[in-house]
């Protein structure tokens, strides 16, 4: 009797979400984590919400940004980004941790536009664990890459959602479109943007830019980082300068998706760059594909991408479109350091009990 009776709370309780998705967002469960790459709130086709070039992110616009904080007398301080990959892990990069102490003091806020001011549909988890990949170099920035568990998995809303990553059948050079965003520098000696009751900081929203992925050929050209980037590595950026991520937003997503078509799939992880917005300097990032089942092997069944409809439009809903590469530089915390050396690919991938 329990049985058919929970049966039948579920036929009008999965209406009544769908609904609640609709005139509340802010507090709607859209789902249970388990679909990828959705944008509950982004506005249809001929929207002019814009998420380019150091423009502030219309709320909700990339639903899995995460923004990770460092513990300060007066409260906490943005200092990477993330992408949340399950109900209960977020990716980012290795170097964001270093030799920081006080991990579980160290905050994730998901769901959030303005840090400064954190509404009522923004979630706060703390740290249970930090797993650097266990090939990751230091200094050359090779394998930079890594995962954090928190200590409670989040409800997946309109403002947050699960990225999509790229397993081995997924062709990332047919990804054309691209975008980075988080709350770094919007300069290349500027500061990262404060978490509520910070410090003061002079912009507050997530903001983004198109960006345009090269091939590593080019990138490793005479002019640009002759040869310094390695195999696991992706470069992205324009070529002339003027839109890159810079300081704050190491660990961020850069997303990329097919021209004619959605989901958006972060292909890479913020990693490093020479200078913000340099010509011939794009930045650097970690290739998630090569990585993927390492991933799979800590977090568990990852979400999967929506079912794609039978007919999309080659002006598919998307939360940003691209603005000239004149606009002010966005810009990801690198690593200052001189050229990277070359290094030995890495090793097996398969994961490792932490220590």
């Amino acid at each position: 009797r329990s049985r058919t009776r929970s049966r039948g709370t579920m036929t009008w309780v999965l209406p009544l979400l769908q609904i609640l998705a609709t005139v509340w967002p802010g507090r709607a469960i859209v789902d249970t984590c388990d679909v990828c790459g959705r944008h509950p709130l982004v506005p249809g086709p001929g929207s002019s919400v814009r998420v380019v070039g150091g423009i502030d992110a219309h709320p909700g616009a990339w639903p899995w940004i995460v923004s990770l904080q460092l513990p300060t007398i007066t409260g906490h301080k943005h200092t990477c980004g993330g992408s949340l990959i399950t109900a209960r892990w977020v990716l980012t990069a290795a170097h964001c941790f270093g030799n920081k102490r006080n991990l579980p003091h160290w905050r994730a806020v998901l769901g959030a536009s303005k840090l400064s001011s954190l509404g009522s549909e923004v979630h706060v988890r703390y740290i249970k664990q930090v797993v650097v990949q266990e090939d990751y170099q230091p200094g050359v920035e090779l394998n930079d890459i890594a995962l954090m568990e928190l200590d409670q998995p989040v409800m997946c809303s309109s403002y947050i959602q699960p990225a999509c990553l790229p397993d081995s059948t997924v062709r990332v050079p047919a990804l054309a479109v691209c975008y980075i965003s988080g709350w770094g520098a919007s300069r290349e000696h500027g500061r990262p943007q404060a978490g509520e009751h910070g410090e003061p900081a002079r912009v507050n929203y997530e903001h983004g830019a198109r960006v345009n992925r090269f091939p590593v050929a080019q990138c490793n050209s005479s002019g640009w980082y002759g040869g310094a980037i390695r195999e696991h590595q992706l470069c992205a950026g324009y070529e002339e300068g003027g839109v890159d991520s810079c300081q704050g937003d190491s660990g961020g997503p850069l997303m990329c998706r097919e021209e004619a078509s959605q989901p958006y799939w972060v292909v890479g992880v913020t990693s490093w760059g020479q200078g913000c917005g340099r010509a011939h300097r794009p930045g650097v990032y970690t290739a998630t594909q090569s990585f993927y089942a390492w991933m799979k092997g800590w977090a568990g069944p990852m979400p999967q991408p929506p079912p794609t409809p039978k007919h999309v439009a080659s002006t598919a809903a998307h939360p940003a479109r691209a603005l000239s590469s004149a606009a002010r530089p966005f810009c990801t915390t690198f690593p200052r350091q001189a050229r990277p050396q070359k290094a030995q690919p890495p090793g097996s991938t398969a994961p490792e009990a932490p220590s």
